[in-house]
């Protein structure tokens, strides 16, 4: 804590005994004080006022809030769009999902919680976020999907979480006695003989070739959309024929390092013919192609199918898994999953192809 001078002339500070401010006006004279205090979370909490007498009054006061607060726990719960604000700060930083915590705050929080403290937010305000999510139907009158309802309750259980790390709140969380919705979302749609063949017929005679590249190496590698689309020419090694997948564009965190089949290099070649910056995948500019989920929607309706591009990863995973050549756990490092429970949703197919291997007994006997 600690009580300053201010300048009127240049808006300076210096310490209170100071006769005169570099500028060279008379402190005396021509001042104002200010009174600063640390916080507990360790921001600065400040207050200017034109007297000395004020000012020690206020520091009198700053010292025994602190005080109470060490000695009694006493803290004052801010609003918690104060916390949302700088959580989301924080979040385009640390997060690349932070667009859809932004989304889900604007569409299904905000309204309900603004205005209140955060140690007067209850377990039965949380239960009635969730609840007019469950009695209600989205724009396109279809229910809210459990996964939905999932994350709207766990994005409120972390920004609470957050500001207790952070110290902006001192209380407890009202989402933890609240049940996180249990539901099976794993989704394995991938294409059939007959839906590949059809986009590799769209895909040989498509205009757009760099769009045509990034589908096929995504057919062909199993990566991510966001994966392929961010990769650089420093992460490719054409002698070794390996391939980084940095661990700030992967899912799990980490950095993958994995061989590249021959279709692969053989895109990644082409690409070198057709390389304009440092992106393997750009768009005709040589920018990141940002607009390639429009390219992606006009291919998947010439070619009749409904998938997403997420499927053709699961294309991938399901003609390796039914080949009976792969095993699971040499699956899931191919796949990046940080799991084996994420890989077992293959498992059958696998189960499906030892079969097939042991009905030859069949034949041979």
């Amino acid at each position: 804590m600690a009580i300053n001078l201010i300048c009127k002339k240049c808006h300076k500070t210096s310490k209170l005994n100071t006769p005169k401010c570099r500028c060279g006006n008379k402190l005396k004279e021509n001042r104002s004080f200010k009174v600063r205090v640390r916080l507990l979370n360790g921001n600065w909490r400040s207050k200017t006022v034109s007297s000395l007498d004020l000012a020690k009054k206020i520091e009198a006061k700053f010292k025994t809030q602190a005080v109470e607060q060490n000695i009694f726990n006493i803290h004052k719960a801010p609003v918690i769009e104060t916390v949302w604000a700088e959580y989301i700060q924080w979040a385009k930083h640390h997060k690349s999902s932070w667009k859809d915590d932004q989304s889900r705050w604007d569409l299904y929080i905000k309204d309900h919680l603004t205005g209140l403290k955060m140690d007067k937010i209850t377990l039965q305000h949380v239960q009635a976020v969730l609840d007019r999510l469950y009695g209600n139907k989205t724009r396109r009158g279809t229910p809210y999907k459990p996964a939905t309802i999932k994350q709207v309750l766990v994005l409120i259980k972390r920004v609470f979480n957050w500001s207790i790390k952070q110290r902006y709140y001192y209380g407890v969380n009202p989402c933890n006695p609240v049940e996180i919705p249990k539901f099976d979302n794993t989704v394995t749609n991938s294409l059939d003989r007959a839906g590949l063949r059809s986009l590799l017929d769209i895909l040989d005679s498509w205009p757009n070739e760099r769009a045509v590249l990034v589908i096929k190496f995504a057919l062909y590698s199993g990566k991510r959309r966001g994966e392929i689309l961010k990769l650089r020419w420093k992460d490719i090694d054409f002698e070794t024929h390996y391939i980084n997948f940095v661990a700030t564009n992967t899912k799990s965190k980490t950095l993958q390092t994995l061989p590249l089949n021959q279709k692969c290099l053989d895109i990644l070649r082409r690409c070198d013919q057709l390389m304009i910056s440092d992106y393997v995948f750009p768009c005709s500019t040589g920018k990141y192609y940002s607009g390639f989920d429009k390219v992606w929607r006009h291919i998947r309706k010439k070619a009749g199918i409904t998938i997403r591009f997420h499927d053709l990863r699961h294309t991938y995973a399901s003609y390796l898994a039914s080949s009976g050549k792969v095993d699971i756990y040499t699956l899931k490092e191919l796949l990046g999953h940080s799991t084996i429970e994420m890989t077992q949703r293959y498992a059958h197919l696998i189960n499906g192809a030892l079969r097939k291997a042991a009905c030859v007994a069949d034949e041979v006997f």
